[in-house]
């Protein structure tokens, strides 16, 4: 069996699963629109200024409030078309979305965001490889 076949339930048929990487671009031209860290930082418990949900919320890196996401309410996208805001952070995995871009994002200049959810979340800052 090699790594795309799996045993159906029944284990007498083979299914086929497609796997695909998400490759965050290195780059983007809306990082110039990060806007530095608030004094009171960002909150990885921070629930939706819509909705209240505390259930999947993004970070937005211009304006830093949170929004739920788009399979809560979607009041991040909402708040994307209305603002322009193109860049949020996600507080469940840390990953950074740019809007404009339709992509998963990494560049140095999220890190300090990045840092602060990680920090928020466990006490320490993002662990770094040696």
């Amino acid at each position: 069996m090699t790594g795309e076949e799996q045993p159906a339930p029944s284990g007498s048929q083979q299914v086929r699963v497609a796997l695909h990487a998400v490759v965050p671009l290195t780059t983007c031209p809306h990082l110039e629109e990060v806007r530095p860290i608030p004094n009171d930082g960002i909150n990885a418990l921070s629930i939706c200024s819509e909705c209240s949900s505390p259930e999947e919320n993004w970070v937005c890196l211009t304006c830093y409030m949170a929004h739920c996401s788009r399979y809560v309410s979607g009041h991040a996208v909402i708040h994307r078309n209305t603002s322009g805001h193109p860049m949020a952070i996600s507080l469940t995995d840390i990953s950074v979305w740019c809007y404009a871009c339709e992509a998963y994002v990494h560049n140095d200049i999220l890190l300090p965001a990045k840092n602060e959810v990680h920090r928020s979340k466990f006490g320490d800052p993002i662990p770094i490889s040696g």
